[in-house]
């Protein structure tokens, strides 16, 4: 009888700790960032516009025009490249990678074809599209170039630096972002712009350096690279560019 009483009291108590854990948990306070809407948000007085594919752009002229926050992801080029032949690089693990393996022209035709699909669903104006930052706005929303040899994690550059812990391409924002709330325009990978030098023919213009990169010269974003439109590498990716004819307000 006193070993039935012991089993049942040892219930009671187990049964009465899950409840507890149960209730605590139903009443502690969410503290999971809010969830964004597309089109234009304000939380804590940052303000940020968020597509329809979850890629965010923050505004950094006075010409209305919004650019990326981070390079464009793995899964934002995988819901465009689905019927191409395109495919993540062999060592990304990870969605939230930047897409690579991106020739000058995928990069315009995402473009094209985002643009495109949030015209038809209503979320952009006709006058209001996606493209590629000119270099002279890559520059601008750049702000300050950064020091040689970049400081210990601020960036993703080539392993013999030892200043991150990134073999290859690390997840876009891993490091923290600039003035304006941009991420990895220094470092990860090489970002596509639609200026190209007049006199190289199909030459165009990449900035930023990657992290294959390790001399100073290739980590002066401020430098451009020279490479043919139709040329792809596993640390050539890009970020969009939104014009936005609209109140800022959400």
């Amino acid at each position: 009888m006193h070993k039935k009483t012991l089993s049942i009291f040892r219930k009671f108590w187990i049964l009465a700790i899950l409840i507890i854990l149960v209730v605590s948990t139903g009443c502690s306070k969410n503290t999971s960032p809010p969830l964004q809407k597309t089109g234009i948000n304000k939380i804590n007085n940052h303000t940020f516009f968020v597509n329809s594919l979850g890629m965010q752009f923050v505004p950094f002229s006075e010409k209305k025009t919004w650019l990326s926050v981070w390079e464009t992801r793995v899964q934002d080029y995988a819901t465009y490249a689905t019927n191409k032949v395109w495919k993540a690089a062999w060592f990304q693990n990870s969605q939230n990678h930047p897409a690579v393996n991106i020739r000058w022209e995928d990069a315009q035709a995402f473009c094209a074809w985002l643009t495109q699909r949030e015209r038809q669903a209503g979320i952009l104006s006709e006058n209001e599209g996606y493209r590629l930052p000119t270099t002279s706005e890559w520059v601008s929303a750049l702000g300050n170039a950064g020091n040689y040899p970049p400081e210990t994690n601020t960036g993703n550059f080539g392993v013999s630096l030892k200043v991150d812990s990134f073999p290859k391409t690390s997840p876009v924002g891993s490091f923290p972002a600039n003035a304006i709330g941009i991420h990895d325009l220094r470092g990860n990978v090489w970002e596509w712009c639609i200026a190209w030098p007049k006199k190289e023919g199909s030459a165009r213009i990449l900035h930023g350096g990657s992290w294959q990169d390790q001399s100073k010269k290739l980590l002066n974003p401020k430098e451009p690279l020279l490479v043919a439109k139709h040329v792809s590498s596993e640390d050539y990716g890009f970020r969009c560019l939104l014009v936005l004819n609209r109140p800022i307000k959400p």
